[in-house]
């Protein structure tokens, strides 16, 4: 015998299998994600003030260092200045030459019949200290890397004999630490070391009846080199 089973209920009369309806649950749910989103945004606000804070202090302080910063930058390029000023003179400082051991050997290598009337290292042209572009300080040093030098003898003979043994003598020794020799055909004038510059007699001595002659010669020296 078959079972008969009878539904006696309305679909109105119908209830949930769930104890916990939609409609209750929405809203709960919708609040708490409006409470979760209130939450995030609250401590995100608060990460931003802090940091805000953070960068607050932090430029006061390099406000408050900027002065000391300023200084220091300034003393730095003080230094720089200072530091380019003695490099330039370095350069001097390396193109000194001395002339003593050379004006000892002349003085033992003058004849008897020779007197000096002159002796001269005549001054170099004044430097031309043009900052390069761009250099903004003071030049305190040379500009060219080197520097010509001579050295000019003048005096008084009997003739012209003892000159040109004093001159021989110039070529040998200490004086060809100093002096340049550069003599021949192959040498231009411009070149040429020594110089007779003149030769001549001697008139300068009103009732000197000595047959003197004046003469005058100039010699190339080794130039001032400014390197370090």
């Amino acid at each position: 015998m078959k079972a008969v089973h009878l539904n006696l209920l309305k679909d109105s009369e119908r209830l949930s299998s769930s104890p916990i309806r939609l409609r209750v649950m929405a809203p709960i749910l919708c609040v708490l994600a409006l409470a979760g989103v209130l939450a995030w945004w609250g401590f995100l606000y608060t990460r931003i003030l802090v940091r805000e804070r953070q960068v607050g202090a932090l430029e006061a302080e390099i406000a408050q260092q900027k002065a000391a910063y300023d200084k220091v930058t300034a003393k730095q390029g003080e230094i720089s200045e200072i530091e380019a000023q003695i490099e330039q003179i370095e350069y001097f400082l390396a193109s000194r030459r001395t002339w003593g051991e050379t004006l000892t050997a002349l003085a033992e290598s003058i004849p008897p019949t020779v007197q000096l009337t002159s002796l001269e290292i005549p001054e170099p042209p004044p430097q031309k200290l043009i900052p390069p572009q761009g250099f903004k300080g003071i030049m305190w040093g040379p500009t060219e890397n080197s520097e010509s030098v001579s050295f000019v003898l003048a005096g008084r003979t009997t003739g012209e004999k003892p000159v040109y043994t004093m001159m021989s003598s110039f070529e040998t020794g200490v004086f060809t630490n100093t002096l340049v020799i550069a003599k021949g055909d192959d040498v231009d004038e411009k070149n040429r070391s020594p110089k007779v510059k003149s030769f001549r007699q001697d008139t300068a001595r009103a009732g000197d009846k000595s047959r003197m002659q004046a003469f005058e010669i100039e010699y190339r020296a080794k130039e001032r080199s400014f390197a370090k």
